[in-house]
């Protein structure tokens, strides 16, 4: 288990939670942003859809080498170096900030390239402190909590924001909070001993990734099929809201803030859940995937006359349902790989994740376009999820879950 001398476990989960907070903003920020990135660059719907795919594009190049870093030189390094990185990359896509649709591509794709540094750091650093711990699931859900309320941060004040100030500006505030919280992250992490460091090196490389790919089989799976989900309801939910239900900007922020307020609280409860040993790992991300498919459904067939307390609601469920699941997700990583391989365990399943990002946004979009509606896009996405849910289903069946203990 890895030990802090100077800041307890309970004040590095705080930092961690707050650097997540910051990374979120700057991660599902873009996101958000993506009507201003519209407006700014005079972007289409498809357009936007494969400019931000861009991003986690970028992600899936950058997991691996983040993964390798952090098993060979420890979180603390790493966190020195990705905030020092995202900090100059986006502080640069500020000040520059392009109109140009493939200028934009290029600074966005190194954006992406970094944020999984910044982001695995603080996940590898929390399950190694608390590996084996009767709070692992808890701490793991409270960290990766943070994800849906950074989100909810961003959708609260960004679109205002963005109002007030300029994209640039804001972009620029982003990459401040997000690099800055990840140095003083990596301020409060105690350096490796040398005997840990010394045997990592065996644990990178080829043969490191081949030898996860068989226990990471499921895992890998559905981050591929789940993952798109917490990013089309950033990037075209705020869309839909606007153009479907003529919802004015000011009141789509805190509705998508609603939605990831379902996720917030759901990653908690869920960690409790898997805390106590109710239910197993999968079973829980099973149950969130099927909230997620109930409230798609919903959503897609919704008539326009509905209050909008229903619409509230399903909201609400979305966020359950659409980024419930996360930390369950980096729990049961956590399990299936040794403290050595944490970081390639959890590079990989992030990897698969943004792949699945990338190879969906833009059929959204696409979708979208050709049929004028947002309908069958949303009815496609609640297919994968129900594909997911699926996959873990056949995953109990075909070999016990692992405990929790």
């Amino acid at each position: 288990m890895m030990r802090q001398k100077r800041i307890g476990a309970t004040g590095l989960l705080t930092i961690a939670s707050l650097d997540q907070l910051a990374i979120t903003m700057s991660q599902q920020g873009l996101s958000i942003l993506s009507v201003a990135f519209k407006e700014y660059a005079h972007l289409g719907v498809a357009q936007m859809g494969i400019l931000f795919s861009t991003v986690a594009l970028g992600a899936v190049v950058g997991m691996i080498p983040a993964g390798m870093a952090l098993d060979r030189l420890g979180s603390k390094r790493v966190a020195w170096i990705a905030g020092a990185a995202i900090l100059v990359v986006m502080g640069v896509l500020a000040v520059v900030l392009p109109r140009s649709f493939w200028a934009l591509e290029g600074l966005l794709s190194l954006v992406g390239f970094f944020l999984p540094a910044l982001s695995l750091t603080g996940t590898t650093a929390i399950t190694h402190l608390f590996d084996g711990s009767s709070r692992e699931g808890v701490a793991i859900g409270i960290r990766q909590a943070a994800t849906p309320l950074g989100g909810i941060l961003a959708a609260s004040l960004f679109p205002f924001l963005v109002k007030t100030w300029s994209l640039g500006i804001v972009l620029l505030v982003i990459a401040v909070n997000a690099g800055g919280w990840t140095m003083a992250f990596g301020w409060a992490l105690t350096a490796p001993v040398k005997k840990r460091r010394a045997a990592m090196p065996g644990s990178g490389g080829l043969r490191s990734v081949v030898s996860l790919l068989r226990p990471l089989k499921y895992p890998l799976l559905i981050s591929l099929l789940l993952s798109p989900g917490q990013y089309a309801l950033l990037t075209y939910a705020l869309l839909d809201l606007h153009d479907r239900w003529h919802v004015h900007m000011g009141l789509a922020g805190p509705i998508i803030a609603l939605a990831l307020l379902g996720g917030f609280l759901t990653r908690i409860y869920m960690g409790r859940m898997m805390d106590r040993g109710a239910q197993s790992v999968r079973r829980l991300i099973e149950l969130t995937g099927a909230v997620g498919v109930a409230a798609l459904v919903a959503w897609a067939l919704v008539p326009h006359q509905t209050p909008m307390v229903v619409i509230l609601v399903i909201f609400f469920a979305l966020g359950a349902g659409l980024d419930g699941w996360n930390a369950l997700l980096t729990a049961w990583v956590a399990k299936e790989s040794s403290p050595a391989q944490r970081g390639m365990a959890l590079g990989l399943t992030g990897m698969a994740g943004f792949i699945g990002i990338v190879l969906f946004l833009p059929v959204f979009g696409l979708i979208i376009r050709i049929s004028q509606s947002y309908r069958p896009a949303w009815a496609l996405l609640a297919v994968v999820y129900l594909v997911g849910v699926a996959i873990l289903y056949q995953s109990r069946r075909a070999r016990p879950a692992i405990s929790s203990s």
